[in-house]
């Protein structure tokens, strides 16, 4: 297979998955940042000890990580310049 038919398959992937498979992981650390910040604001308002406020953001920031691990991505146009330009160098 040749790079035009490999670039040209990844290409028609590209334009068949949707926009949120994409920026899956983009998406995954908005909502996680967006929980430390909802958190934070709770924990204030409700007068929560600071060890307990930081222990929470601790284990957000660790499922953020894990959801960011696992969360699968779609095919990207970066990726795609990027296996076109290895495959020119390679012959």
């Amino acid at each position: 297979m040749d790079t035009d038919s490999v670039a040209g398959i990844l290409r028609a992937k590209l334009a068949d998955q949707p926009l949120v498979r994409r920026y899956a992981n983009t998406a995954t650390a908005a909502v996680m940042a967006i929980v430390a910040v909802l958190w934070t604001v709770l924990s204030v308002g409700v007068d929560v000890p600071s060890g307990v406020t930081t222990a929470v953001l601790v284990l957000i920031s660790v499922a953020t990580v894990v959801g960011v691990k696992f969360t699968p991505n779609g095919v990207t146009a970066r990726q795609i310049d990027e296996i076109e330009k290895f495959a020119e160098r390679r012959g």
